[in-house]
């Protein structure tokens, strides 16, 4: 008679379960870090987003001043505040890009940027408006 032992032995059950801990642990890591740079990209598409209307508002705010042939566009707090007829636009407290409406209501515009900086030039007609927007690591 053969004595045949079938089965793992102890150190091959360990070498197998350290395989597919590492196996695991990188496919962890992978979707980690694929989530970390989706949440970037999402902060910078809603960054982009936010600023392109904020400068189609102001663009349809400025183009309807243009139409009506008297000068209503007015630069106020040494370039920190862009007014257009009753309307502006402004940074408040918190760093944010703010319209507020002759009507009297508010809209936050862009929001969530601590490093947001909004700088208006009115020199002979030409209006030039700088916007720079920090947003965490976008």
């Amino acid at each position: 008679m053969k004595n045949k032992s079938s089965g793992f032995t102890l150190i091959e059950l360990m070498v197998a379960m350290m395989i597919a801990a590492i196996g695991i642990l990188a496919i962890s890591w992978i979707l980690v870090l694929n989530q970390i740079s989706w949440g970037e990209a999402n902060a910078r598409l809603k960054l982009q987003r936010d600023t392109y209307y904020a400068f189609l508002k102001m663009e349809y705010l400025l183009r309807e001043a243009s139409l009506t042939g008297k000068p209503r566009v007015s630069v106020l707090d040494g370039g920190a505040v862009l007014k257009i007829g009753r309307d502006k636009f402004f940074i408040d407290e918190d760093n944010d890009l703010v319209f507020q409406a002759a009507k009297g209501y508010s809209e936050l515009v862009i929001g969530g940027d601590r490093g947001t900086k909004f700088n208006v030039n009115h020199d002979e007609g030409v209006i030039k408006i700088t916007l720079d927007l920090v947003r965490g690591k976008v």
